[in-house]
């Protein structure tokens, strides 16, 4: 067997500059992850499009003009989104009552039969819309990552982005402000 020869001084010095540069890279990146939705929510207009929900009805986006809605874009196969999903429906169960709209968009991918089976036994009290073809995903700003929620005010503006995992009382904070306004 071949022993390595040692390292000399040259390789060991770009050795630790690529540790440096990989490791301020990985900070940054989540410095910015930390950081999306503040820099994402900034309020600009919900995209018209046309819903295609489980019980067959299609409603726009615009038709919900008035209301405090949140749009949530998720998967079947998205641990995230299934491990949030309880916290999920309690939260539209408390804010409902007072006015928030929650709709629940399943992402291309998912095949409908087990989105229905999925909204079935969990027993989701929201709304479900398919996205067959991925349009619904693709209007709201090109959205990839799941979960992703966007809150919808009354004038129908996304005034908060909330992209991963979700920081609830934060989106508390926000749905409070909007529903103690418009009501």
């Amino acid at each position: 067997m071949r022993e390595d020869a040692p390292a000399s001084s040259d390789d060991v010095r770009r050795t630790r500059r690529l540790v440096a540069v990989l490791g301020g890279g990985a900070v940054a990146l989540t410095a910015a992850f930390a950081a999306m939705p503040w820099l994402v929510t900034r309020p600009r207009p919900a995209p018209d499009v046309q819903l295609t929900l489980l019980d067959g009805t299609q409603p726009r986006i615009a038709d919900l003009r008035g209301r405090v809605v949140l749009m949530n874009f998720w998967s079947t196969t998205c641990a995230p989104c299934m491990e949030e999903m309880p916290t999920l429906i309690e939260f539209h169960r408390r804010n409902a009552p007072r006015g928030l709209k929650t709709i629940a968009v399943a992402m291309k991918h998912d095949r409908p039969d087990m989105v229905l089976g999925m909204s079935q036994r969990r027993q989701f009290p929201f709304d479900v819309a398919l996205d067959v073809q991925g349009e619904v995903a693709q209007a709201f700003f090109r959205t990839e990552v799941t979960p992703s929620k966007y809150l919808i005010d009354p004038t129908g503006n996304v005034v908060r982005t909330h992209v991963g995992r979700t920081d609830f009382a934060d989106l508390q904070q926000r749905i409070d402000a909007l529903l103690s306004a418009s009501g």
